[in-house]
């Protein structure tokens, strides 16, 4: 790593009430080879708003401006439906075998 170049950017694509979505890109440019900076990795991160009590706050909404912005809105706004679907069925799941 001594002698390269990383850059780190992110970028909120998704607002809930209390949740976002924020988008990380890391490049990666060896300074002494002659190539350009590449993709190192792409990641998604949730987060929750909390208020002083640590209770989930509401957030202000995203204003989406390009149409870039709102396919990304609407493909974090799918993961965050089906995060919240799979939760539901393992909750579900788990009181069916409590419940046996």
């Amino acid at each position: 790593m001594i002698g390269d170049l990383v850059t780190c950017t992110a970028e909120v694509i998704y607002v809930g009430h209390t949740s976002m979505e924020v988008a990380v890109n890391v490049e990666v440019e060896v300074l002494e080879a002659d190539q350009g900076p590449q993709h190192a990795l792409s990641a998604y991160f949730t987060m929750v708003a909390l208020d002083r009590n640590g209770r989930p706050m509401a957030v202000p909404p995203l204003e989406l401006e390009t149409e870039e912005e709102k396919a990304a809105f609407e493909a974090a706004k799918k993961r965050h439906e089906l995060y919240h679907q799979r939760k539901k069925q393992r909750e579900e799941a788990a009181a069916r075998v409590i419940g046996k």
